[in-house]
């Protein structure tokens, strides 16, 4: 639903992009006659429908993505180190990192039969 809404918005922007473009070279060189002041004025509030769509969108997108991080998040396995402790905290030392290399590779030789 919310994908639905997206396309929506996003065919929404390019129709008013399109349409904010077709002013503007209307009175791109004639910016000072008083006979295009309406036609400025219809293109700034085009410009501020347009920023609130793009906004919109964003926010619908971000939403999205949290949603999708959030379920990925649940379905993660916990890392379990070294003493067999399931913990979120991730190792940073370089040489356990080096070290979990070298037994999988140890491991998968045996394995192998190479």
């Amino acid at each position: 639903m919310k994908e639905m809404r997206i396309e929506e918005l996003k065919n929404e922007i390019k129709e008013q992009r399109e349409e904010n473009v077709r002013l503007f070279r209307i009175f791109e060189y004639k910016m000072h006659k008083e006979e295009v002041q309406p036609l400025i004025q219809e293109w700034r509030e085009g410009s501020k429908k347009l920023k609130s769509m793009i906004k919109e969108l964003s926010e619908l997108e971000l939403k999205i993505r949290v949603n999708r991080t959030n379920e990925v998040k649940i379905n993660e396995k916990p890392f379990v180190n070294g003493f067999g402790e399931a913990t979120k905290r991730n190792i940073t030392c370089s040489g356990y990192d080096r070290a979990e290399k070298r037994n999988a590779k140890a491991m998968l030789l045996f394995v192998g039969g190479k």
